[in-house]
């Protein structure tokens, strides 16, 4: 069993390692801008400077408003509009942006609720098992491995998501998460004595 408790351990913290170095460097060192952005401007600036959902909001409704305008004008004139209008030409293109924004910022708040929730959830499967397995040996160990399963799935790293404030304080809540999860695996090792060397009668 302790062989398996050594390797199980190994695997978590390789893993809880590398994800934290990732959620480090997406929120301080990867690049974000790029060269098209002075074409997208002030539009971006909007986006990633908006500091709430009802900030967004606020800049959507205007747009969508002159969107509605401008396609109920195409209507009357019989003109339908076409995929690439919709992509490339003003209204549409900053009507599409803002949406896409919005609708990024909800996903990303209602995976951060996700992410408090589970990471809570593990641990408590967490401290289950450790007092379990006073008790019992291999029931106490799959509520540990339950635990940190969970633990380790919702600190995972996120690789899409638009330039937002929420998008980045996720980011940030699942680094701090992530650096309390190697934390608390460190304890659960030691409290449990898994690298512990086990020395024998000495000779005489």
């Amino acid at each position: 069993m302790n062989a398996l408790q050594k390797t199980l351990a190994i695997i978590a913290f390789l893993v809880l390692v590398s994800q934290t170095v990732r959620h480090a460097y997406l929120l301080w060192l990867e690049p974000r801008a790029s060269v098209l952005d002075k074409y997208d401007r002030p539009l971006k600036n909007e986006i990633t400077g908006a500091a709430s959902l009802d900030e967004l909001l606020s800049r959507y409704d205007p747009v969508r408003k002159q969107a509605d305008a401008a396609r109920r004008e195409l209507s009357k004139d019989g003109k339908p509009l076409a995929y690439r209008d919709e992509r490339e030409l003003e209204p549409y293109k900053s009507e599409h942006a803002l949406r896409e924004a919005i609708t990024e910022w909800e996903t990303k708040a209602k995976e951060l609720r996700e992410l408090r929730f589970y990471w809570i959830v593990g641990v408590a499967l967490c401290a289950l098992g450790l007092s379990i397995k006073r008790l019992h040996r291999w029931f106490g160990l799959s509520f540990l491995i339950a635990g940190f399963s969970e633990i380790i799935y919702w600190t995972s790293p996120t690789f899409l998501g638009a330039n937002t404030r929420e998008f980045d304080r996720l980011l940030a809540n699942k680094f701090v998460l992530s650096l309390a999860s190697l934390a608390f695996l460190i304890i659960v090792i030691w409290l449990n004595g898994i690298f512990a060397e086990k020395r024998g009668p000495s000779a005489v």
